[in-house]
């Protein structure tokens, strides 16, 4: 039934059931905008959004409650007049989408307006379809296309590798970062197994990655992976499943992040502690070797004091040469004149040195000058530093070995008069015997004669190596 038929309307117009059989919200206005025929679903949508159940507007001006509308929909409710005036004067369609929100449910209408004209009278008729549901669609279309669009230019322009391998470990995408690390181009890339970049005898297959992402066990994990030109990359891989519209997952997505870097600051962090370690142990060894031999071979706490506190400063001064090294290596030429130094007189010729620039590791500077220390400070006693005539000749050259190449220093004191013998059995003579030959696997002699003193120590060649800065 038409509710309304504004007087003899419903004899000229038998369009009640077609009207009241449409699911969408219709109604009929006559030439100046007011209601005169609604349907069911038009009565039933104003019934349920607060409307007059008596009449659902029918007599009322639909064209000036849409002028006064005020609300989300006001921007579109103002158009609508002026459509509807448009379709009226030349009969062609009027449509518009627009927001009618109920207080619990965001909606969206589509109005759209057509002229009927019936015995020389021209009627507009309204048609109100839900468009929630499409609309939303839309929304969600366009918004994944934005998405779309962002997450190609994010995976274009990251600098971290992203590529993707389908459910038999083919890789299906491929990014620039991917080309730039590994150098491999797409073309080379695409349809071959991720397992391409494993290095060899890699322990875990493809299929055990798909597998453990596939069961929700693994999101991220480190491994190794090898560049086209063989360069190893330590990587941190996130990896998720992609699905497809159905829900099913089609493929898995790896994202890797180069901490190659980082893992070789580590290990060069763990190998400095341990190697700092390592060196405070031989160090407190020597200082502990130092205590016990000079307590044996003194007889006064004054005397200890002394030659105790003059080997630690030897000690001292090698450590020193190491320190302004880096702790990598020192010339040996610098270590035997750290080591003379303070005994010589600066304006006397009192040594006289040659060989060829050598570089000697830590544990060598540590043994060869404690060595020289003992030479030197024997000689300041009872030598040619003592006396005048007397002359120091330190010399050194690399000799063949029956295992390789030996590194020969030799000291020799000559034109002194030895009238007391050094003590061969003290500290001093077990230094140069025993101690600091043992330090680098070295042979060592020491002979005390009535005008010359000698002392060589043959070195292997793991404990020096040629200064080629020097040429």
């Amino acid at each position: 039934m038409i509710s309304n038929d504004h007087g003899d309307l419903k004899q000229r117009f038998d369009i009640s059931a077609f009207m009241d059989a449409m699911q969408d919200e219709v109604a009929i206005l006559d030439s100046t905008g007011v209601i005169v025929a609604t349907n069911k679903a038009w009565q039933t949508f104003s019934a349920e959004n607060g409307g007059d159940v008596t009449t659902s507007y029918v007599g009322a001006n639909y064209l000036d409650i849409c002028r006064s509308a005020d609300g989300p929909s006001s921007a579109e409710a103002m158009i609508i007049p002026d459509g509807c005036a448009a379709t009226l004067r030349t009969g062609k369609q009027f449509r518009c989408e627009y927001p009618c929100d109920s207080p619990t449910v965001k909606r969206w209408f589509e109005l759209t307006v057509n002229r009927l004209a019936q015995d020389g009278d021209y009627y507009l008729l309204l048609q109100h379809r839900n468009i929630t549901i499409r609309h939303i669609e839309r929304t969600e279309i366009e918004q994944a296309f934005i998405n779309s669009n962002a997450m190609v230019a994010l995976v274009a322009t990251t600098s971290d590798p992203i590529l993707s391998f389908d459910l038999d470990g083919k890789i299906t995408t491929w990014n620039g970062a991917a080309e730039r690390m590994y150098g491999y181009s797409s073309d080379e890339a695409l349809g071959q197994s991720v397992e391409l970049l494993y290095p060899q005898n890699w322990p875990k297959p493809v299929t055990h990655y798909r597998d453990e992402v596939l069961a929700g066990r693994l999101e991220s994990f480190e491994a190794t992976r090898v560049a086209k030109d063989g360069t190893r990359h330590e990587v941190w891989i996130s990896c998720a499943p992609i699905r497809s519209s159905d829900g099913d997952i089609v493929a898995i997505s790896n994202i890797h992040r180069d901490i190659t870097e980082v893992r070789n600051a580590e290990k060069s962090r763990d190998l400095i502690a341990h190697e700092v370690i390592h060196r405070a142990k031989n160090m407190l060894s020597i200082v502990v070797a130092i205590q016990r031999q000079t307590a044996r071979a003194e007889t006064t706490v004054e005397g200890f004091k002394s030659s105790f506190e003059a080997r630690l400063q030897s000690l001292s001064r090698s450590t020193d040469l190491l320190v302004r090294n880096a702790w990598t290596s020192v010339g040996l030429a610098d270590l035997v004149n750290g080591q003379l130094e303070p005994f010589v007189d600066p304006c006397e010729n009192s040594y006289a040195t040659s060989g060829p620039a050598l570089k000697l590791p830590p544990q060598s500077v540590q043994a060869v000058g404690m060595a020289l220390h003992e030479l030197a400070t024997n000689s300041a006693k009872h030598g040619a530093l003592m006396q005048r005539s007397g002359q120091i000749s330190i010399n050194w050259k690399v000799i063949d070995g029956a295992t390789g190449p030996l590194l020969h220093l030799c000291w020799h004191e000559t034109d002194i008069t030895i009238s007391l013998q050094p003590e061969r059995k003290g500290f001093g003579g077990k230094v140069l015997t025993s101690l600091a030959p043992t330090m680098i696997g070295a042979d060592s002699t020491y002979d005390v004669g009535e005008r010359e003193i000698r002392w060589t120590i043959a070195i292997p060649s793991e404990h020096f190596k040629l200064d080629v800065q020097c040429g």
